[in-house]
């Protein structure tokens, strides 16, 4: 039975989620540079999705955003396809888009269904609207009603549970060439509540990413006067909307450990010192002792049943684990050396495909490949 990761959408109305979901699966829906490709479980959602890139590419209009009642489910199996051609499936991944209006419009009734959809989560997805963020950073009216409502509301649900946060800003066609990703993060920082719920988790060593992407390119449209975007006629090219899910399997796999040290260290009768400056696999030998192997054996079992990886593949997500913790000064060079290293092992694995497992052994290398070239960037 193949591993389910899940993933809730979080982001006001218009912020693009739905075509964030529609390019990613354009994206990635045959093989290619990144060597895997998704699936759309349910063949009317796959046409939908395809409908949905359809019209941002040839319509004048843009889609309309996901109805008010409507928590919208897409199932995508991430598959592989070997050198002789027979394909794999290696784990799945469950988006749950939930409604902008959701998040701003005044509701009676408490969703307890979508509750237990968050609790289950492996991943929260929140999308800043690239379009809001640069009205903010002008000072206008409408980036001020989003810092003011818009975002506290989804910050709100966001701080409910305990795991890995990618703040995905969308639209960055809009964003580049008139903000740096350092303005933008500094500015968000500046709002109480963004800068509260990254606090937070940065004291409890849960991962928040801020991922630019842009669902049509660079130079599919131009913002006019009025706020609205008109197409250019290129076709959209797609920018790094396979960053967020590359990025959840690795960053669930470090929050996991974590707690589960904090854990041993609760129930430890003599607290463990660890010092600041020790990599994660210093902490993880201070924890569980021993050797790298023994490390990898002893966490192993403790970890949920769809994080219980081979050996192998969890000692090389460990590794690209210990490598983004480092010091600012020594992250480039560690990222571009294990640059070449997953390019390697990336070409050799897909060779070794031809079952489910090995079919996520390669997978795992390609998203490491692909959170390291984040991480270079």
């Amino acid at each position: 039975m193949l591993n389910t990761y899940n993933v809730v959408m979080l982001g006001p109305r218009g912020s693009g989620k739905t075509v964030f979901l529609a390019s990613m699966y354009k994206r990635l829906s045959t093989q290619g540079e990144l060597s895997f490709f998704l699936e759309v479980d349910n063949g009317e959602k796959r046409k939908r999705l395809k409908n949905i890139y359809t019209q941002v590419a040839i319509d004048e209009k843009w889609p309309k955003g996901t109805s008010f009642a409507e928590v919208s489910e897409w199932n995508f199996t991430c598959k592989v396809q070997s050198p002789s051609l027979p394909i794999y499936s290696a784990c799945k991944f469950t988006y749950l888009d939930y409604a902008g209006g959701r998040l701003t419009d005044e509701m009676e009734d408490e969703d307890v269904k979508f509750d237990n959809q968050l609790a289950e989560a492996d991943a929260l997805l929140g999308l800043l609207d690239g379009q809001r963020i640069c009205s903010l950073m002008r000072n206008e009216k409408l980036g001020k009603i989003w810092m003011i409502n818009d975002l506290p509301n989804m910050l709100d649900i966001m701080q409910r549970i305990q795991k890995p946060i990618h703040f995905v800003i969308s639209k960055w066609d809009i964003v580049k060439g008139q903000y740096t990703l350092e303005q933008i993060r500094e500015k968000l920082l500046q709002i109480q509540e963004f800068k509260n719920i990254v606090s937070l988790r940065n004291q409890s060593n849960t991962s928040v990413r801020l991922i630019p992407v842009s669902s049509v390119g660079m130079a599919f449209a131009e913002l006019q006067d009025d706020g609205s975007m008109k197409k250019t006629g290129a076709l959209p090219q797609p920018y790094q909307v396979e960053m967020p899910l590359a990025c959840i399997l690795p960053d669930m796999i470090q929050h996991t450990l974590d707690e589960l040290m904090r854990k041993k260290e609760q129930e430890s009768s003599e607290p463990i010192e660890v010092k600041a400056n020790l990599s994660f696999w210093d902490k993880l030998k201070k924890y569980a002792g021993g050797g790298v192997k023994s490390v990898v054996q002893a966490v192993q079992g403790m970890l949920p049943p769809k994080y219980q990886l081979a050996s192998d593949m969890l000692e090389e997500i460990i590794d690209v684990i210990n490598d983004i913790e480092r010091p600012v000064y020594e992250k480039e060079a560690l990222a571009k050396k294990r640059a070449e290293e997953l390019k390697i092992k990336k070409i050799e694995s897909i060779k070794a495909v031809e079952s489910e497992e090995t079919a996520l052994r390669h997978v795992v290398t390609c998203f490491l490949s692909i959170v390291n070239r984040l991480e270079i960037q």
